[in-house]
């Protein structure tokens, strides 16, 4: 039998990271002589593999990045998640009441995932349910990872309900056949975010995690009193 299906973006989403990203991603590119304000980061490349960035960054500026600046990212960003990460508020609390186990689906590499679920205490919800850039041919913004994801759980795309933070992952979940909604909740400006999910195609958009339930319906458990 084929199963209905939750797929959750990891950063912004499940865990409150992407300030932490940025802020190494700016870091870095200034010691290369980039300089590029957090805002400016997180407008044109929240969503996107740090790969892309430094693709697109190389591009403009000609600057010739070292190969192992990646790694270099991972280690530093580890080091501030192990002291400030946190899971988003009230993720935790929806993943307890859904009637079956979720999946992820993320442009972030899978070391960093599965110790970032470590660090917050979601690891459990997970088990192995997580497919990253690092599983397909193509990152977001292409569908590929969400449609490994719907793989992976043994289902399809049609019966997946995609829980998305950026305009790239909104985008990319739609092209894989999901059903999406859009969650603001980690970024500054939730309303004028809303509004770049809702174009990106987005089916539903919400703030924070209490809204969530009531947007999955047939994914809860049945239960008295709020969340």
């Amino acid at each position: 039998m084929v199963m209905r299906h939750v797929i959750f973006d990891c950063d912004g989403v499940l865990i409150d990271s992407e300030p932490l990203s940025m802020q190494i991603d700016v870091e870095l590119l200034a010691q290369h002589g980039v300089v590029m304000s957090l805002e400016e980061a997180h407008r044109r490349f929240v969503g996107h593999t740090f790969e892309a960035m430094v693709e697109s960054v190389a591009r403009e500026t000609g600057i010739r990045f070292p190969a192992d600046l990646s790694a270099q990212k991972d280690k530093r960003l580890m080091q501030l998640f192990e002291r400030d990460l946190k899971a988003v508020d009230g993720v935790a609390d929806v993943l307890r009441i859904l009637d079956a186990k979720p999946g992820i689906a993320s442009n972030s590499p899978r070391g960093r995932i599965v110790g970032a679920l470590e660090l917050t205490g979601l690891t459990p919800f997970f088990g192995d349910r997580i497919a990253t850039f690092e599983d397909v041919a193509r990152p977001k913004p292409a569908p590929d990872v969400f449609l490994a994801a719907a793989a992976r759980a043994g289902t399809v795309p049609e019966l997946c309900i995609v829980v998305e933070d950026s305009a790239t992952g909104v985008s990319a979940a739609k092209a894989a056949g999901c059903h999406v909604l859009g969650f603001t909740g980690t970024h500054a400006g939730p309303a004028k975010h809303a509004v770049l999910l809702d174009e990106a195609g987005a089916d539903a958009v919400f703030e924070t995690m209490a809204e969530l339930p009531a947007l999955l319906p047939d994914f809860v458990k049945p239960r008295k009193g709020k969340l």
